[in-house]
């Protein structure tokens, strides 16, 4: 199941994240920064509700965000659920009217099967300011490719149905 990240959550996803920064694949995250960003994160659960899938929405401007932390439990990779949570940040950047979002990845495939087009980094300067800002404190920034999605303005968010309650009164007799 794919839902929106809960505080509960942040622990989980850092366990989930920390493995992939150590290797370079991401940007290193403490448990403060997930937990203070907590509304930006999709997750993806098992059936016995653990974390096994994650990304996170970092915004930039009102129009601009980047999808960012896409990580997967090694046990759980090549079920879609990277794809998945890519997806459910997508609907809550269109949920917050993000016009365009960016990705940065070691891989193609991954970001093009999700209908992200190829782009140059330097075309989002606020993202070079921040890999600065890290290289200066001393975090490696490990080149990767960037993609850029354009989300359609056609797009609606779901209308909540209200379940009506039937409540049935019982007559007492005696």
């Amino acid at each position: 199941m794919v839902r929106r990240a809960a505080r509960v959550d942040a622990g989980p996803i850092l366990e989930l994240v920390t493995p992939y920064a150590a290797q370079g694949l991401m940007l290193p995250r403490t448990l403060q920064e997930i937990a203070t960003r907590i509304d930006n994160y999709v997750v993806a659960v098992d059936a016995g509700g653990h974390v096994v899938a994650c990304a996170a929405l970092e915004e930039y401007s009102p129009s601009l965000a980047e999808v960012s932390s896409v990580a997967v439990d090694p046990a759980h990779q090549g079920q879609g659920l990277g794809s998945q949570v890519v997806l459910g940040v997508e609907r809550l950047a269109r949920a917050r009217d993000i016009e365009e979002l960016f990705a940065l990845s070691l891989t193609d495939k991954f970001f093009l099967s999700l209908t992200y087009e190829p782009t140059t980094i330097s075309r989002y300067p606020e993202k070079l300011a921040r890999y600065d800002t890290l290289s200066r404190s001393g975090v490696e920034i490990v080149p990767k490719r960037c993609f850029q999605k354009t989300l359609g303005k056609s797009w609606t968010a779901p209308q909540l149905v209200e379940q009506s309650v039937v409540v049935s009164k019982k007559r007492k007799i005696g």
